[in-house]
């Protein structure tokens, strides 16, 4: 097999920052900071601004992608953009990117909420085996979009951003494995009821608020992200041929302070591998591994040599995780 690595990476999250004080007040939120704090971890957002979209997310964060490794849009073989917020339902956000980038490639969306940038990755492997040399996976999300201004559940929790990777050939074994799942069932996580074949947009839904997004009880979504996550990690540990103990960096989806150590711990993740951003980003969907990623390798904290365990379950249920060796 072909070794594969992820070369480059970028992201981006909006300038409209959001904090716990400011959105209780501009929203008449039943809430306080104390209680999202202790509730999420976290203590401000990016939201985008009025006129922006889910795909100039994406395009900022591909063009720092592209600049750190000195790649031009038109090199690019394949595109993927892993979303669960559109700019519109058809055609594909993708081709909106690569429009908006000069590329003339294959170009498609994934949707796979929380899991979408995993998925991404994993069909990039793919497609290298298949003879292309340079994939650009792109997670981006703008849940702000979709949230009812009346739920602080979901008004608290959710965030913008982008995160993009360049994945190519490599002479040595970055991505060891990686290993993508679903297990589909009526109690989703989250959900946006209307505005798909099954419950058309009328003015009936939009009345009633269908076309927001709704989450499912805490504690329910709690209990199926650690079971989830344990499993899908220990299998690609498994197939990389290592343990938990080998691993210097936990990156995991980042939705949840709390849930995010509930899991380390449920499988015995060293603290100092765990990584916790979810204070200055919120939840940012398919977006947030993207997004962290690039952080921690620009701050060193993600050094050469570093092996790293990524992973997410997002809506449906889908779930994934990768092991790479920086």
């Amino acid at each position: 097999m072909q070794p594969i690595a992820i070369t480059s990476t970028g992201s981006y999250t909006p300038d409209q920052v959001l904090t716990n004080d400011e959105l209780v007040k501009r929203f008449g939120l039943t809430v306080d900071h104390d209680w999202i704090v202790s509730r999420t971890g976290i203590h401000s957002r990016h939201w985008l601004m009025p006129g922006d979209t889910t795909s100039d997310l994406a395009v900022r964060a591909a063009q720092r992608c592209l600049a750190r490794a000195n790649v031009s849009p038109q090199d690019i073989d394949r595109l993927i953009v892993a979303t669960i917020s559109p700019d519109m339902p058809s055609p594909s956000t993708a081709t909106i990117v690569a429009r908006k980038l000069g590329m003339r490639c294959m170009a498609f969306d994934v949707s796979a909420a929380c899991s979408g940038y995993l998925y991404g990755l994993e069909i990039a492997a793919g497609a290298i085996q298949m003879g292309a040399r340079k994939v650009l996976v792109i997670g981006a999300d703008a849940r702000s979009r979709y949230l009812n201004p009346k739920d602080h559940r979901s008004m608290v929790l959710f965030a913008d951003g982008a995160g993009c990777a360049l994945v190519e050939p490599s002479q040595q074994p970055g991505l060891l494995s990686i290993v993508c799942g679903s297990q589909g069932q009526e109690q989703m996580g989250a959900y946006i009821l209307a505005g798909g074949a099954q419950r058309p947009t009328t003015i009936d839904t939009v009345m009633a608020g269908e076309h927001y997004l709704q989450v499912d009880p805490k504690t329910d979504i709690f209990r199926m992200f650690v079971s989830h996550v344990s499993d899908v990690c220990q299998q690609a540990l498994s197939r990389a041929g290592l343990t938990i103990a080998d691993v210097d960096v936990f990156l995991t989806h980042q939705g949840n302070g709390p849930l995010i150590h509930l899991v380390a711990d449920a499988m015995g993740v060293a603290p100092e591998a765990v990584v916790d951003e979810v204070a200055n980003h919120g939840n940012t969907a398919g977006a947030s591994v993207a997004i962290v990623l690039d952080e921690l390798i620009r701050s060193a904290r993600i050094k050469p040599g570093s092996t790293v365990l990524l992973s997410a379950v997002g809506a449906g249920l889908t779930f994934a995780a990768a092991v790479h060796r920086f």
